[in-house]
């Protein structure tokens, strides 16, 4: 049996310390990446162990004892972009403690740039997409070119195997994910963001059939896959069972088939469980209607997000979003008529945008009048078209990924094709205090939070915020 841990970066202070939404978003958030990545080696009997660094008071120190009381043979780290440097800084750390330690790395950004991730770091090998399998596979075959979507070193070179498409084609094959090798009770969130805790993160299908410029589909793919009805429920039960009080679906599209949502919301009433849920992954307005959403509700669901963007259809086109502005409208009524929450996200500086597509966002967010508004620059990630659409104009600014997040001003990273940043940044101060400062807002939202219980909360969340 082979000993192997898998490592989640500490992120929160990098990614959130400066972000308008920081005050929405607490450290404990389910790795669920490295679960899913753990549940075959854990059903194959290996040891392992998730070191979620996010979590840890000190995480140099927690990562320094892991390594040298666990001692593992293969390190896997996921990362996102602007954490890549910290993914670098744990290889190294492990290759300290053992030079012969295999490490790993997946996720969004060894994904969309495996050989680069090689080539500046002590990381061994990258796997591209879903890595459930793959990384059982590395373990009990080595590295090899046959096993699909690997980077890896040999003999100085880089060596890639094959590309396979949706490696994981029948997800509900994957064994039960091991929420056990986590300390449960650390999970938790904030009130105005969860309605009880520990949260528990969850995934019911795979894959997005849209295709938005600014989004990165090289882990799941454009192919929706969904997990039946029954294991989905089934998963839901255990994890409530094993001390979770909420569950969160973090879905790109819980409701790509509204049929199979529906008859999941049926199956939890159906078993008596009562516990609140949402959508967290967000839910596109043209995969909604009226009595699904009264349905969501009844089961137990309190709050949908949906990702809108832009109140300029033009806009909207360009992104290739493929939803119209009467859809929004429409759903975001629909979910308020069902007794639901509403949360809607909106991109400032997208491309082609003008100065007017900025006004027509800040007014349709405010015609929509949701209970929470987010906006944010646009920030152009690897792996998606809208990144290589800049790069190819050179209009990307740097490569130092660590900047690509919400604390960096997005002026270090790229220009804009029509937009000077001192437009861009007048806009964003002033949507937030646009939507948030009306008069009929702060009344409407003192009382619902104080029927709720959250007033307080919300007074905290409101003085953290950046205006």
């Amino acid at each position: 049996m082979t000993r192997v841990m898998l490592v989640n970066p500490h992120y929160y202070d990098d990614i959130f310390t400066r972000s308008r939404v920081r005050a929405a978003i607490l450290p404990g958030t389910t790795p669920l990446g490295l679960l899913c990545v753990a549940a075959p080696l854990v059903r194959d009997g290996h040891p392992v162990r998730i070191v979620d660094l996010n979590v840890a008071p000190s995480p140099n120190e927690r990562l320094a004892h892991e390594l040298s009381e666990f001692k593992p043979e293969v390190v896997g780290i996921t990362a996102t972009t602007p954490l890549i440097h910290k993914a670098y800084h744990i290889a190294e750390q492990a290759k300290r403690f053992n030079p012969e330690t295999l490490v790993i790395a997946g996720g969004p950004h060894a994904s969309a740039m495996p050989r680069e991730v090689l080539g500046e770091s002590a990381i061994d090998c990258a796997v591209r997409g879903e890595g459930d399998f793959v990384l059982s596979r590395i373990v009990s075959e080595g590295l090899s070119t046959a096993i699909p979507n690997l980077h890896f070193k040999r003999d100085g070179e880089t060596v890639a195997s094959p590309s396979q498409d949706a490696f994981v084609q029948d997800i509900d094959a994957l064994p039960p994910t091991p929420y056990d090798l986590l300390d449960i009770g650390r999970y938790r969130q904030p009130r105005i963001s969860s309605r009880t805790s520990p949260v528990g993160y969850y995934e019911t299908s795979r894959g997005c059939f849209a295709r938005c410029v600014f989004c990165n589909k090289n882990i799941h793919g454009y192919k929706v896959r969904m997990k039946s009805v029954a294991r989905v429920v089934d998963d839901m039960e255990r994890m409530l069972k094993l001390g979770f009080r909420e569950i969160q679906i973090i879905d790109d599209i819980f409701t790509a088939d509204m049929d199979r949502a529906r008859a999941v919301c049926e199956e939890i009433m159906r078993r008596r469980l009562r516990f609140p849920w949402y959508p967290r992954g967000g839910l596109r307005v043209d995969r909604v209607e009226p009595g699904l959403l009264r349905m969501m509700r009844r089961a137990g669901c309190y709050r949908i997000p949906f990702g809108i963007e832009s109140g300029s259809q033009r806009v909207l086109d360009v992104i290739r979003k493929k939803i119209t502005l009467d859809q929004a409208r429409n759903a975001v009524r629909w979910a308020k008529a069902a007794g639901l929450q509403t949360e809607c996200y909106f991109m400032l500086g997208l491309p082609s945008e003008t100065e007017e597509d900025l006004k027509r966002t800040i007014e349709f967010a405010i015609e929509l009048d949701p209970d929470y508004a987010k906006f944010a620059t646009t920030i152009p990630l690897p792996g998606t078209p809208m990144f290589d659409s800049m790069k190819a104009a050179g209009r990307i600014k740097t490569t130092d990924w660590k900047k690509y997040n919400f604390s960096t001003s997005p002026k270090e990273l790229y220009d804009h094709d029509v937009l000077p940043w001192q437009t861009l940044e007048r806009y964003e101060t002033a949507s937030y205090r646009r939507f948030y400062f009306r008069s009929f807002y702060v009344l409407k939202t003192l009382l619902k939070t104080a029927d709720a219980g959250t007033l307080m909360q919300h007074a905290r969340a409101f003085l953290k915020t950046r205006w």
